[in-house]
């Protein structure tokens, strides 16, 4: 599957591909060469067996209209889908020295400027690249007979228009655009137990550069990635 660096454009993905994503990755995926095995689990909770060659799979599920309060009203937020649910994302926890498997799925369907505007490219993931597995430009197009099926894409930058938001840690170096109502799969490499702070890299906030409100609040679009 080659490597391109452009996508165009999304749509609004169904609540019930959420579960049919999570539970149908199994050996599709790769992404720069890394075994493609899915782990079955997505728990968030550290299993201990940080010598395991396998990833460790995290889901976080990217949802809009959510209340901050009464004078902000809705905006975005990230979530980790664990065993019971959706769980905040203020505190991601992660087993040291370890492959992580990160899946977002992101039901925003509009994008946002960025602060910096070259965080359009992803660093930090295996190859510098992510697996976009669900998004209308890269999955399916119409052809004479019907919609055609071309599935997913590897892909090493999102086009500003179309970046929704980031998953950014820059002490792992590690920059995820997210293009809108997609989902994403990206591999890196977490090292030292420690905690590392993570934010998003879009004006998706409150205020008036946006950088207010879910923005800067834990458990909205930033919180911490905490290593054992």
């Amino acid at each position: 599957m080659s490597t391109r660096t452009t996508l165009i454009g999304g749509f609004t993905v169904a609540v019930l591909a959420v579960a049919l994503i999570i539970s149908g990755f199994g050996a599709a995926l790769a992404v720069g060469g890394v075994g493609s095995k899915e782990v079955s689990t997505t728990t968030v909770t550290p299993n201990g067996n940080s010598t395991s060659a396998a990833p460790y799979v995290v889901t976080l599920v990217l949802t809009t209209n959510n209340m901050f309060n009464a004078t902000v009203g809705d905006q975005p937020a990230y979530y980790v889908l664990g065993a019971n649910g959706l769980q905040s994302a203020a505190n991601i926890t992660l087993p040291a020295n370890r492959l992580i498997k990160l899946v977002i799925v992101s039901y925003d369907d509009g994008n946002a400027s960025m602060v910096i505007p070259t965080n359009n490219v992803v660093s930090g993931t295996t190859g510098n690249s992510i697996y976009v597995a669900s998004n209308d430009f890269v999955n399916s197009s119409e052809g004479s007979a019907g919609i055609v099926l071309n599935g997913g894409e590897n892909v090493t930058s999102v086009p500003l228009s179309d970046v929704a938001h980031t998953f950014t840690v820059p002490a792992l170096n590690l920059n995820i655009p997210v293009p809108i109502s997609s989902t994403v799969v990206a591999y890196f490499k977490v090292g030292a137990a420690g905690t590392y702070f993570w934010f998003c890299e879009t004006r998706c906030g409150f205020g008036p550069d946006g950088t207010l409100g879910a923005m800067s609040t834990p458990g909205w679009m930033t919180g911490s990635l905490v290593a054992s």
